[in-house]
């Protein structure tokens, strides 16, 4: 978990207050006593409110406020009394309960008086007794730490050396390895570490800009400040003497230096709010300075090898170092206190860098991997197999992505998640350093044999080769002379080639603005026609759907007349039924009638048999004639029922004809009136039938109009587009016309830019070139390595 750590080291401090010290009694003697002394006043104080956790036994986070020489000396994180420095005196601070941790913990502060005591004890120098001599803190000699609200990207134009002299120091230096390199986060400058000298160059065009003296030695590191303004110099003599310069980038002055070293500094790197400077190298301790005066703060012993990479987190609050033994420790930054011991390598740490969040570390060993840490847990999520026989350096871009060189002479680039993205093809030795410039468009790195290559990370092609020992000015400002001279004629006479072109192009540009403006006014006119289409196929779409709905009138209207027609003849077609019906039923009738008079008629001839039947059986004396008259009278009987049953039926049908003919005079006498409506709808339906029919012609005549008129419409906008098109044709002509004239142009135009461009690079060369040798103080600006603050500690 990341944390804000603060400067005190104090973890407890002043818990009971046993045996207090009244407020009175303190200040009473404080008036009868001429200076505050740690023995007189002070150590009662310590004793009885700081002494149950801050004793020789217990001495919480390291400080023991028992004596004198043990308050001075501080605890874990440092000192906490600064003699004459109330206000930067941490102790001060955290009984005032001002700074984190207040203390009394979960307390009230201490009485005022007490507390007024201890900051006159300060004020006066910190004395022991009263014949002590005040060693009151010394004041910085300059003040270099930034406001924390100002760190990262510089808020007007990134530092860019002016007026820096690019005389080198050192001008008949041999090529060496490049051992240091930097580049600035915010502008395009590269600084490489030569033979006792800084070569700074610009990234965009590869001009030196400034050569920056360091006669102490061998420069082993460089590192620019977080927001690009110092850049810090590392080296020495091995086994002599070794320090860290800060340099003002722009103007090329130190600024100040740090570290006396008995050993070549192999690691440095400043805090990004200016504040700190921490070194490393072989003494295996890494040792943390002030910048304002140049005192040593704290240093760290747990390296057991040469310290060979050291650097600040981005947001200041860490500190990685690395050694040869595969050590790998993360600190906290203002306290020196180990944060994380990172276990993972296997061989010697060369390089480590912080991603821009602070929040992954990674780290490139001689083991051939390249590691990211995550400052969570400590833990490693990531590992590359970067480089086979080693990786020699590692560097961070602003957006995540890694650059790393290594023993199989190559330089590499990983995207953010440890995929490889581009491989530069091989340098003739050890690949030693590599880093992304300011836009992250290019690398610089360099080999073993001293050989540098400015390369395109988006094809991997080299670009240009810098030289880590320049030639001197008057060397360079010849050659620039005479090279300014060739370019110059060079640059002329790619003009008079480009003179016969300049007419074909003209002529070109003017035929295309001719068509162009064509165009234009044909794309008006095609415009109006497009327009003029629209009424009148609204009209003929409107004429089409008024012509649709009259076609269906007239289809309901005839529909209509057919159905009137035929409910016409139904009814009079049910007059002629009517009438065919009383006749058929009058006939029945006059049958039903015949045949009533018929039976009625066999009827009463058959009676008279009867009656003799009857006559014999009453007259038959024998059982015999009464059986034969009784026979009789049966079978005369049975026909009297017959022809009863017959006259009975024909009385029924005579009574059927009857009533059906009253029906079929109802039927007649009804079926007329129903004819009189049929015929007045039929001749309704006739007149709505014309007139629909009539709708439909007329609307058909309309229709026929708003559809010439659209077609004549359409064809004056499509004749409208076609010249549209042949306008537009004209213009595509023209344009490859001048197109092809551009390009023929631009064909010689594209080596006299680039020869004019070199002469006016070369002219600006030798104007700064013979400015430089002008302003020059006699014996160089290598005769005066020492300038600014603190230049001759």
């Amino acid at each position: 978990m990341r944390r804000k750590l603060i400067g005190a080291g104090l973890t407890a401090i002043l818990t009971a207050a046993i045996g207090a010290m009244s407020a009175s009694a303190a200040d009473d003697k404080a008036k009868a006593a001429t200076k505050v002394t740690f023995a007189d006043q002070v150590s009662g104080i310590f004793r009885s409110r700081c002494g149950a956790c801050h004793n020789p036994d217990k001495a919480k986070g390291g400080l023991n406020l028992d004596s004198f020489s043990a308050a001075m000396q501080g605890g874990g994180s440092g000192k906490v009394i600064e003699p004459g420095d109330p206000d930067n005196s941490s102790l001060l601070g955290v009984i005032m309960q001002t700074e984190e941790p207040k203390m009394p913990p979960n307390s009230a502060k201490i009485p005022d008086a007490e507390i007024d005591l201890i900051r006159q004890w300060i004020a006066g120098g910190a004395l022991e007794t009263s014949g002590s001599v005040a060693a009151v803190k010394a004041k910085p000699k300059a003040e270099f730490k930034l406001d924390p609200a100002s760190l990262g990207k510089p808020a007007g134009e990134p530092a860019m050396p002016v007026g820096v002299s690019t005389e080198p120091s050192t001008p008949q230096a041999r090529q060496a390895a490049v051992v240091a390199m930097a580049a600035s986060p915010w502008a395009p400058l590269v600084a490489l570490g030569g033979h006792k000298q800084v070569v700074l160059y610009r990234s965009t065009d590869f001009l030196l800009v400034g050569v920056l003296p360091f006669p102490e030695g061998t420069i082993h590191s460089l590192r620019f400040s977080r927001n690009g303004d110092i850049l810090l110099v590392g080296g020495g003599r091995g086994g002599q003497a070794g320090l860290a310069v800060a340099f003002n980038v722009k103007t090329g002055q130190r600024m100040f230096e740090v570290g006396k070293e008995y050993d070549a500094v192999l690691a440095a790197d400043i805090s990004p709010d200016h504040s700190m400077v921490a070194l490393g190298g072989p003494s295996k301790m890494v040792r943390v300075y002030n910048t304002a005066d140049g005192n040593l703060l704290f240093e760290m012993k747990k390296h057991t090898e040469w310290v060979t990479a050291v650097e600040f987190s981005p947001d200041g609050v860490l500190l990685a170092t690395g050694d040869r033994n595969n050590g790998l420790v993360v600190w906290e930054a203002q306290t020196g206190r180990e944060y994380f011991d990172l276990r993972g390598h296997s061989a010697a740490i060369t390089d480590v860098s912080w991603r821009l969040d602070s929040n992954v570390l990674a780290s490139s060993s001689e083991d051939g991997s390249v590691k990211l840490w995550e400052m969570e847990n400590g833990n490693a999520i990531k590992s590359i197999a970067a480089h086979g026989g080693g990786v020699a350096s590692v560097r961070f871009a602003k957006d995540g992505r890694l650059v790393t060189s290594g023993r199989d002479q190559r330089v590499r680039t990983w995207d953010p998640n440890g995929n490889k993205q581009r491989e530069f093809d091989p340098f003739n030795d050890l690949a030693l350093e590599a880093v992304f410039t300011q836009d992250e468009s290019r690398v610089v790195a360099a080999d073993w044999s001293g050989e540098v290559r400015v390369l395109n990370v988006a094809d991997g092609k080299k670009l240009a080769n810098l030289a880590i020992n320049p030639a001197p000015v008057a060397v360079r400002l010849d050659l620039a002379k005479k090279a300014a001279i060739v370019a110059r004629a060079e640059a002329d006479s790619l003009a008079k080639q480009l003179e016969p072109l300049q007419a074909p192009v003209a002529a070109a540009a003017a035929a295309l603005a001719k068509a162009q403006g064509d165009l234009a006014v044909v794309e008006k006119s095609a415009a109006s026609q497009q327009g003029a289409v629209a009424a009148p196929q609204q009209a003929a779409q409107a004429k089409h759907a008024a012509w649709n709905d009259a076609n269906a009138m007239a289809q309901a209207a005839a529909e209509l007349l057919n159905r009137a027609r035929g409910e016409q003849a139904a009814a009079e077609k049910a007059v002629a039924e009517a009438a065919a019906g009383e006749k058929a039923a009058a006939e029945a009738l006059a049958s039903s009638r015949l045949a009533v008079e018929k039976a009625l008629a066999d009827k009463l001839a058959h009676d008279p048999a009867i009656v003799a039947a009857a006559n014999a059986l009453k007259a038959a004396k024998t059982p015999e004639e009464t059986a034969k008259a009784t026979g009789e009278l049966t079978k005369q009987a049975a026909r009297a029922g017959e022809l009863a049953a017959a006259l009975s039926a024909a009385g029924t049908r005579q009574a059927e004809a009857q009533a059906a003919v009253v029906r079929a005079a109802t039927v007649k006498a009804a079926a007329p009136a129903a004819v009189a409506p049929a015929q007045l709808r039929a001749r309704a339906a006739t007149l709505g039938d014309q007139s629909a029919r009539e709708l439909v012609a007329r609307i058909a005549q309309e229709k026929a109009a708003a559809d010439k008129a659209l077609a004549d419409a359409a064809a004056a906008a499509k004749t409208a587009a076609d010249s549209l098109a042949a306008a537009k044709k004209a213009v595509e002509n023209a344009t490859a016309a001048k197109a092809a004239a551009d390009k023929t142009l631009a064909e010689k135009r594209a080596p006299l830019d680039a020869a004019t461009a070199r002469a006016q690079a070369l002219k600006a060369e030798v104007d700064a070139l013979s400015a430089e040798v002008q302003r020059a103080p006699k014996g160089g600006l290598a005769a005066t390595p020492a300038a600014g603050p603190q230049a001759n500690r």
